[in-house]
């Protein structure tokens, strides 16, 4: 009797969920009727179709194929937008049109959020913070991040010049001809943006530079090379378990819902580690920030009251609460978007520097025009400022053509919150609007849409920062979005152009010319994808010291 009941219970709640699917189903077949929509291109094949596409991406470095050119592009020789179906039955769209990115990033920014399986992906690393976030607190967050980019703060570029100093001591002499040494330029970016990316968010600097410099010859630095190198910023711990973290969570991201297959002991130690490293930064906030309400309680006592008083980012954030578990959070998601992202800028701009020599040689001479060196120096005799390097019209062009080509985050996506449309994509056309279900997931691929010929011209896929200068091709809005747009556009991305442009400007400043170390190898222009994309061989360049006060 009681098996009969049971067997009953199920047939109904099989029945129950059955007509509710049914009938959720109608609805959206309404809803798509009602606002003219249409299907996108289906290429969704056999299970093991996906099975087959799913370890493909996952064995890339075997096989030697490029995950962005050679995988995700092919799917969009026929369409702009398409829909798939993924290993475990989920439906996922994915688009590369201008229309559709406006539709979610801005026009219908209500009707999307990151999603709460981007919190799951991320979270054993950044936590509850202003990338895994929606509404009220990513709101929240974002109020108090905005202030900290400022014109005023980011024109404050003493600690910027500082660390350009280390990085160019880290270069090394140059020999009789002129030459410095065969350098791996990548990790010497990464090491500059913590150090500016700490000093400004933080008021203190990681000094990673000069860290890895210490660890590298110990004898010349014995004081800075004191210490356990896992806890040292600049250690190759550290960066070791950035590279591990950022190669896991894209893992995770690639899995979808089965994200948790990614785990494993090695990740976990990782993310402990660069945990424990941020708690320095949130102890200092919450201290700080008791100083600032508490008149009457005395300056710090280790002799440094002028950074403890020094109001941050984090000092902000840590008048708003006391949590030091939102406060670390916070701060990973800070060092994350400020080392990698203008770290991997860097390296895609220097590699392309070594590559076109004509380019470098046209871009110095504007450098020298706007920055004129002294005879004895070669930084520039007046000050490098945000306006100025705002005005340097050929610098501007250079990097807006790095980040068309090469933007440090080729993918992303976006949830619906609730039944809606997008504009365009549906039907034999492509011009039909498409219906989006309530919680579907809709990724979008900002390198591919930069590439597309029939929005960029034949020339797409070439190098050339003068198609900036050309009015005749003057570029529509949300055809280039390397910061995205809407209410969620990197609120970074001036300080990061900033760092950039500043690194850049002390760089030709000092050197005429810039080689690669293998030009075949780096020619390949081969990705490295973790949180954000950078070039996968390294940048091994050699430089040329310019004689006579900047050549």
């Amino acid at each position: 009797m009681v098996a009969l009941q049971v067997a009953v219970l199920v047939v109904a709640y099989i029945a129950y969920r059955a007509i509710k699917s049914h009938l959720a189903n109608q609805r959206f077949k309404a809803f798509a009727k009602q606002h003219g929509c249409e299907e996108p291109l289906d290429l969704s094949g056999t299970w093991f179709d996906s099975i087959g596409r799913l370890r493909r991406v996952f064995n890339i470095k075997k096989s030697g194929e490029d995950i962005l050119d050679d995988i995700f592009a092919e799917d969009f020789q026929q369409a702009s937008t398409i829909q798939r179906k993924r290993f475990e039955g989920s439906s996922f769209l994915f688009t590369v049109e201008p229309a559709n990115l406006q539709a979610f990033l801005a026009t219908q920014f209500d009707d999307f959020e990151t999603g709460r399986l981007r919190g799951l992906q991320l979270g054993p690393v950044l936590g509850k913070s202003i990338f895994t976030s929606d509404g009220a607190f990513w709101a929240h967050s974002r109020a108090l991040f905005r202030p900290q980019f400022s014109r005023d703060n980011i024109n404050d570029l003493e600690a910027t010049d500082k660390a350009c100093n280390a990085l160019i001591a880290a270069i090394g002499p140059a020999n009789a001809e002129g030459w410095t040494r065969d350098v791996a330029f990548q990790p010497l970016c990464f090491n500059f943006t913590l150090d500016t990316a700490s000093e400004f968010l933080f008021g203190e600097s990681a000094e990673s530079q000069a860290a890895m410099m210490a660890l590298q010859n110990p004898k010349e630095n014995p004081s800075i090379a004191v210490g356990s190198a896992g806890e040292s910023p600049g250690s190759q711990q550290f960066r070791q378990d950035f590279e591990i973290v950022g190669e896991k969570l894209i893992s995770r991201i690639r899995l979808f819902s089965l994200y948790w297959l990614a785990d494993g002991l090695r990740f976990r130690r990782a993310a402990a580690r660069l945990k424990r490293f941020t708690e320095h930064y949130a102890q200092a906030a919450i201290l700080t920030a008791a100083q600032q309400t508490d008149s009457s309680k005395p300056a710090s006592s280790d002799g440094d009251s002028s950074k403890s008083k020094k109001e941050t980012l984090l000092t902000r954030l840590a008048t708003q609460t006391q949590d030091r578990t939102e406060l670390r959070d916070q701060v990973l998601a800070i060092l994350f978007a400020g080392r990698d992202t203008t770290a991997s800028l860097l390296g895609w701009a220097f590699l392309r520097l070594a590559l076109h020599p004509e380019i470098l040689s046209t871009l110095r001479a504007a450098i020298l025009h706007d920055f004129p060196t002294s005879s004895s120096d070669s930084n520039s005799s007046e000050p490098i400022t945000f306006a100025k390097l705002k005005d340097c019209r050929p610098l501007r062009h250079f990097l807006n053509e790095v980040l068309r080509l090469h933007p440090t985050v080729p993918i992303n996506s976006r949830s619906a919150t609730r039944d809606t449309t997008l504009p365009v994509g549906g039907g034999p056309s492509g011009t039909s609007p498409i219906a989006i279900r309530k919680g579907q997931t809709v990724g979008f691929s900002v390198y591919i849409m930069h590439r597309r010929r029939d929005l960029w011209g034949p020339d797409a896929l070439e190098f050339n920062p003068d198609r900036w200068g050309d009015e005749k091709r003057k570029v529509p809005a949300w055809q280039f979005l390397p910061f995205l747009g809407g209410p969620r556009v990197c609120v970074g991305q001036q300080f990061a152009l900033v760092e950039a442009s500043y690194l850049i400007v002390r760089v030709l400043l000092r050197y005429d010319r810039v080689e690669a170390v293998d030009r075949g190898e780096m020619g390949r222009m081969r990705k490295g994808l973790g949180l954000t994309m950078w070039p996968r061989d390294g940048v091994e360049i050699r430089l040329h010291e310019a004689r006579g006060g900047g050549g």
